[in-house]
C-alpha cells in the first residue's frame, strides 16, 4: 500500500558541505510530511523540487490527495516504476500539464504526442541516433569545445558564467551537426528565446495544475508568449530558406524534410517540422547543457576528482582532439558525468496521466490521476543509495552499476519513452567536459551556493560562477 500523507509546511534548502568525509553538494531538505495544498502551490512556483516530501525518497508509493479533484502518485521504486513506464506503458499518455506547458513551444512533437504521431515521428528521427552515426559527429563536438577553451585562454583567468558557456556550446554542437541552414543571429534568437520559456515555466505548471482556462493569463504569459514566438519565427525561416535552396543532407532537417506519413504519404506540415525542431533543440541542448554546468561546479568543489579526469584525458588523448575512438576509453571522465547526474539528473521529474484506470503495485489510480515519477528523488533515495547525498563516482565503477536496478538510475527516463538522443547527449557531454577539464582548471568561488531548481530541467539559482584558469 502507498505511505498517505497529510500537510506540513517545513522545507528548506541545504547548503553544500565538505570535510574528511567527502563532498555534499546543495540539495533540498524535504517536508517531513507534505505541504498544504496552497502552500504546496507556492512552493511548486518557486522551486516544483520544495513540494517533495520525505516519503518520497524513502517509500516506493505515495499517495497525495490535497484536494477533491487533485490526485498524485509518487512512484520512487525501481520495480514500480519498471512495472509502470515499461509494462504499462500503452495505459499512460504524455501528462495534460506537460502539453500546456509545451503547447506554445513544442506543439504535438516528438516530446509531446501520443499514438500514432509520436510513433512516426520518433521512427523518422530514431535513424539520426544511431550509435556509430554519433560517433561521426565528435570531431564538431571537439572543436566546439576547444573554441570555448580557445575563448577562456583570450580572458586568462577570471569568473566566468559556466552556465551561460554550456549553453552556448552545446547549442552550437546542435546547429553545425543537426540544424545545418541557420545563422548566427537565429541561432542566438532560438537560443535566448527557449531560456527565457524555460525560466518562467513553473507560471505555466501551476495555472495547469490549478485547471484554470487557457486564455486565462498568469504573470508570465506575456513574456512567455513572445519567447516562444521568438524561437518558432525563427525556426521557420531556417526550414522556408532550406526548401528554397533544395540543399541536399543527411542532418535532422533534412530527414524531416523528407518523411512521409506511413499510412497517407503525405509530408511534414510547417507546423510539425517546427514542433520536431523546436523539441531538438529545446531537449537536446538544454539538457546536456546543464549536465555539463553540475559536473563541472562538482569538480571544482572536488580539486581531486578534476585532476584524475585530467590526468585520465591526457594520458588517453594527450594534446590532440578527441576522436571517437577515445570516448569509450574515457571511463572515469564517463563515471564522474554519470554520478553528476546522479545528484543532478538534468530533466529532475517525468510525469505520466492514466488513459483509464488501471492498478498499480496494488494500489488503485484513477484515469485523472497525476503520475509522477521523480527522478531527483529516486537518484537520493535511502533504500537504493549508501550515503545519497554524497558526490562519489566511483559508485558507477563497473561491478557496482551491474548491480544497480534498470530504473534506479534514470536520467534519461526509461521504456518506450526513454529520451531518443541519450547516445548522442553522453557522446557529446564526454567530449566537451574531457575537453574542458584538459584545458582549464575550474575552481569554487567559496560563495556560490546554488539551489537546484526545476524549470523542466534542472536549473541552479544564481546561475553558475566558477573560476577558470587556462592550461598553457
Amino acid at each position: 500500500m502507498p505511505t498517505r500523507l497529510t500537510p506540513n509546511t517545513d522545507v528548506q534548502f541545504v547548503p553544500a558541505t565538505s570535510d574528511g568525509n567527502g563532498l555534499y553538494p546543495p540539495s533540498i531538505t524535504p517536508p517531513d510530511q507534505p505541504l498544504g495544498f496552497f502552500d504546496f502551490l507556492r512552493q511548486f512556483i518557486a522551486n516544483p523540487l520544495r513540494g517533495l516530501p520525505r516519503q518520497v525518497y524513502e517509500e516506493d508509493l505515495t499517495l497525495y490527495r490535497p484536494t477533491k479533484k487533485l490526485t498524485v502518485l509518487w512512484v520512487s521504486g525501481p520495480a514500480i516504476v519498471e512495472e509502470l513506464l515499461v509494462g504499462k506503458a500503452n495505459l499512460l499518455v504524455k501528462s495534460p500539464l506537460e502539453k500546456q506547458v509545451f503547447a506554445a513551444t513544442l506543439g504535438d512533437g516528438v516530446l509531446t504526442s501520443d499514438g500514432a504521431l509520436w510513433r512516426w515521428q520518433r521512427r523518422v528521427m530514431a535513424p539520426l541516433f544511431r550509435h556509430n552515426e554519433i560517433l561521426s559527429y565528435v570531431p564538431t563536438m571537439a572543436q566546439v569545445a576547444e573554441e570555448q577553451v580557445t575563448e577562456w585562454r583570450r580572458a586568462f583567468a577570471g569568473s566566468q558564467a559556466i552556465d551561460e558557456q554550456m549553453m552556448t556550446s552545446t547549442f552550437k554542437v546542435i546547429m553545425r551537426t543537426m540544424l545545418v541552414g541557420g545563422d548566427r543571429s537565429e541561432g542566438e534568437a532560438i537560443m535566448r528565446g527557449g531560456s527565457e520559456y524555460l525560466a518562467r515555466v513553473s507560471w505555466e505548471m501551476a495555472h495547469a495544475l490549478l485547471h484554470l482556462p487557457t486564455w486565462l493569463p498568469h504573470p508570465a504569459s506575456r513574456q512567455m508568449r513572445r519567447a516562444s514566438q521568438t524561437v518558432r519565427s525563427a525556426l521557420s525561416d531556417i526550414i522556408t530558406r532550406r526548401r528554397q535552396s533544395a540543399v541536399e543532407g543527411t542532418d535532422l532537417l533534412a530527414r524531416l524534410l523528407n518523411a512521409r506519413d506511413p499510412d497517407g504519404g503525405e509530408p511534414m506540415t510547417q507546423d510539425q517540422l517546427v514542433n520536431n525542431l523546436s523539441t531538438l533543440l529545446e531537449a537536446g541542448h538544454e539538457t546536456t547543457a546543464k549536465a555539463l554546468t553540475w559536473t563541472l561546479y562538482l569538480l571544482a568543489r572536488a580539486p581531486e576528482w578534476q585532476q584524475s579526469v585530467r590526468d585520465e584525458v591526457n594520458r588517453i588523448v594527450g594534446p590532440t582532439s578527441i576522436r571517437a575512438e577515445h570516448i569509450d576509453k574515457l571511463v572515469l571522465t564517463t563515471r564522474v558525468l554519470k554520478e553528476a547526474m546522479r545528484l543532478y539528473p538534468p530533466v529532475p521529474v517525468v510525469a505520466r496521466q492514466p488513459k483509464e484506470a488501471f492498478e498499480l503495485a496494488g494500489t488503485p489510480v484513477p484515469a485523472n490521476a497525476q503520475i509522477v515519477v521523480p527522478i531527483f528523488a529516486i537518484h537520493r533515495h535511502r533504500k537504493l543509495w549508501k550515503d545519497p547525498d554524497r558526490f562519489d563516482p566511483d559508485r558507477f565503477l563497473p561491478d557496482r552499476e551491474t548491480e544497480m536496478a534498470r530504473t534506479q538510475f534514470m536520467p534519461f527516463g526509461a521504456g518506450p519513452r526513454i529520451c531518443i538522443g541519450q547516445s548522442f547527449a553522453m557522446i557529446e557531454a564526454v567530449t566537451l567536459l574531457a575537453t574542458f577539464v584538459r584545458g582549464a582548471r575550474f575552481d569554487w568561488d567559496g560563495e556560490h551556493l546554488p539551489e537546484p531548481i526545476s524549470r523542466i530541467t534542472l536549473r541552479p539559482k544564481g546561475g553558475m560562477p566558477l573560476t577558470v584558469t587556462p592550461i598553457l
